[in-house]
């Protein structure tokens, strides 16, 4: 069965089939479209003709240019290709146990409260998309919206007057996301007053639109946040995924429990969003030191008393 094919056959089927989300249907085809183009220039044309030591040089070659997290990722994308390929097309899989180890010990970049907030005035709220852009950085960062989520909002899941949103999330899972009183204020003014301007096209259904009528998508946002990571000297790396991982971590070092933020970020498993935990690990450690010092104080204050 020829690489290509087998693709296609693969993803028609998690599209139409399993009718997986849009976004994840995506997510597979680029992983498995850079896997075709490695097993091409190997000459590699036919499914039957990978075996294990191909698929280890393939990771190994995109740990190269990928993060581990995304490569961890494609791993899982090849897995449930060559599983699918075996259940329907009797094709062993040549994966076998082979995985990339994904490090837990490494931190999602976010940032400290004073940058954050030096991002959000940035924006100029009396030019009408300078608010658009002021909304969309606050809402990811006072929700954990994924980008995804926020390009995808339809009017029909924003309930201001209870200042709630109807989130679906990653395989269609609801959620329930509450905003503060100013970011409900932010999305009123700009739905009624600069919506309004904008909706050019009158029959857009979703509630984020930018200045020419046409929907927000992800390289608006990205692009946006790197833009202004530029003009105030912020980390470069930052992107939307930032703000929502200053959220988890804003969250948890104002004393919220990971329960809580699991189902704020709905996150399906508790141990996706225990990588926050070492912002409770450092509260316990500074509150140890400082409970150390004060000790260390009373014994010398009581030392100098004795003598």
């Amino acid at each position: 069965m020829k690489v290509s094919e087998a693709i296609e056959d693969y993803l028609y089927s998690i599209r139409v089939i399993e009718n997986k989300a849009a976004n994840t249907v995506s997510s597979y085809a680029n992983d498995l479209r850079r896997y075709e183009e490695y097993l091409v220039s190997f000459g590699i044309e036919d499914v039957e003709d990978i075996n294990l030591q191909v698929i280890q040089e393939f990771a190994g070659s995109c740990l190269k240019e990928l993060s581990r997290s995304s490569v961890v990722h494609m791993m899982t994308s090849l897995r449930n290709f060559h599983n699918y390929l075996f259940i329907n097309h009797n094709i062993a899989s040549p994966i076998g146990s082979f995985a990339v180890r994904k490090n837990r010990d490494h931190l999602p970049l976010f940032l400290n409260e004073e940058d954050m907030e030096k991002l959000l005035a940035s924006c100029d709220t009396d030019d009408p998309k300078g608010c658009l852009h002021h909304l969309i950085l606050q809402l990811i960062y006072v929700s954990g919206l994924r980008v995804s989520e926020l390009c995808e909002l339809q009017i029909r899941q924003v309930n201001l007057a209870h200042s709630q949103l109807r989130i679906l999330g990653k395989g269609s899972k609801e959620r329930i996301v509450l905003i503060n009183e100013e970011t409900r204020e932010l999305m009123n003014h700009y739905f009624t007053v600069i919506r309004t301007r904008f909706n050019r096209h009158k029959n857009n259904t979703l509630f984020f639109i930018n200045q020419l009528g046409n929907p927000l998508n992800r390289q608006y946002v990205f692009n946006l946040i790197k833009k202004k990571a530029d003009e105030l000297n912020l980390n470069s790396a930052i992107s939307p995924h930032t703000l929502r991982h200053s959220f988890a971590t804003h969250m948890l070092s104002s004393g919220a429990d990971l329960r809580s933020v699991q189902q704020l970020l709905g996150h399906s498993d508790i141990s996706t969003t225990q990588i926050y935990t070492h912002v409770q690990n450092e509260q316990l450690r500074k509150a140890y030191d400082l409970l150390n010092r004060a000790g260390m104080d009373k014994d010398v204050e009581t030392s100098e008393g004795e003598n």
